[in-house]
């Protein structure tokens, strides 16, 4: 990082990281260019123009912050310059800073006086000057943790001593890793562990997210969810995700007649989840992150729930059903799925599909019969898994 001494100092983005966001601006400009020349010769001028267009707004926007990015500090000013905006304030206009981490890196996060908004500094300014002059805002992450600490030393409910009370901190932190183990293993029993370990791995993965809402509430110095970095509380957050999706994993051989009519039971479920969680998410510095994050997950749990609790405990005896292959098709996104295109069979009397593994859908033909069992559901939602064929091993 380079500073300019000219009465003030100026950090831009510079080095390797500079080239990068140049080189892929330059590249996805190139690209609409050359789309845009392809339709143009054929021409479709129309659609020239707006395919042409769509890579040039991300290009313009990594071009300009590659360009005009940078970080200014003169005195107690300082400003910050952005791809197209710019903020600037003064330090005695700052409460403090926060470290703000996420998918795309990690940045600092100015928290301005009397609720007036904040400003974002990107770590690519990082360098010993500017963590020297970040070093005179008080660091709100710190001061959170420290004042969370004497809460816990003063709380008499917690132990005799100081000592006892902070080592329960500890003591919470362990227990979050028990359970945590505990919900992988359970998902595990639940996806792979065959007909023997499904009820209970079920039951288990079930049960712990209230167990988990129920800590939070009854320790709520020792147990939280999303909880910020340096935060000293247990993060239940892991156990809690781990629970939501491996229900999802486990009914993925599982399949709906009608999955509107299971949404009811799911919502309810994902409700629950959220009111629960809404006064440990109050207490993050970074609320609205911190309760979009648990509606999600309260949302894939309560469908995973919803699915399980249709499915795992109905013993009504099966319908079985044949369907011929019609088409195949896969969707990609983080994942592949694939997906026989099933002809109509008993409830299903329009366009259906069935999800199979790779190996099945890449030895399946069109005119291949595949064998189904419909089951009324405890939820009395129908809903129906691919069997293999008698006698034919499929």
């Amino acid at each position: 990082m380079q500073a300019i001494e000219t009465g003030r100092r100026e950090y831009r983005i510079t080095g390797w990281l500079k080239t990068l966001y140049l080189l892929l601006g330059l590249m996805l400009m190139g690209f609409g260019i050359f789309i845009a020349n392809l339709l143009v010769q054929q021409k479709n001028y129309g659609l020239a123009v707006f395919i042409g267009a769509l890579p040039l707004v991300p290009a313009f926007f990594i071009l300009a912050m590659a360009l005009r990015s940078c970080l200014v500090i003169d005195g107690t000013r300082f400003e910050v310059h952005y791809a197209l905006t710019e903020k600037t304030a003064d330090l005695s206009e700052v409460e403090g800073y926060r470290t703000i981490s996420s998918r795309n890196g990690s940045f600092w996060r100015l928290q301005l006086k009397e609720g007036r908004g904040s400003i974002s500094i990107y770590k690519w300014f990082n360098c010993v000057e500017v963590r020297a002059w970040l070093a005179q805002i008080p660091d709100l992450d710190e001061r959170d943790r420290k004042a969370v600490l004497e809460q816990i030393e003063q709380d008499h409910e917690l132990g005799a001593t100081p000592e006892e009370r902070l080592a329960r901190v500890v003591g919470a932190k362990r227990m979050n890793i028990a359970l945590s183990t505990i919900a992988i293993v359970a998902a595990l029993g639940y996806a792979f562990g065959g007909a023997t370990l499904h009820l209970p791995s079920a039951t288990v993965l079930a049960l712990l997210p209230a167990a988990l809402i129920y800590l939070v509430h009854s320790q709520p110095l020792l147990c939280g969810f999303v909880t910020p970095k340096r935060d000293p509380r247990a993060n239940l957050t892991t156990a809690f995700l781990v629970s939501a999706f491996g229900l999802i994993l486990g009914n993925s051989g599982v399949h709906f007649v009608e999955k509107q009519s299971l949404l009811m039971y799911s919502g309810l479920a994902a409700l629950l989840c959220c009111a629960g969680i809404l006064s440990s998410a109050r207490k993050n510095p970074a609320f609205a992150m911190a309760m979009i994050l648990m509606v999600i997950f309260s949302c894939a749990y309560g469908w995973g729930l919803a699915a399980a609790a249709d499915s795992v405990p109905d013993k009504s005896p099966p319908a079985k059903y044949t369907a011929t292959v019609v088409n195949k098709h896969l969707t990609s996104g983080r994942s592949t799925t694939y997906y026989l295109d099933l002809s109509p069979w008993g409830p299903l009397q329009g366009a259906n599909d069935v999800s199979v593994p790779h190996s099945t859908y890449q030895s399946a033909a069109i005119g291949d019969s595949v064998c189904l069992q419909l089951h009324a559901g405890a939820l009395h939602v129908q809903w129906y898994q691919r069997v293999t064929c008698e006698g034919t091993g499929q």
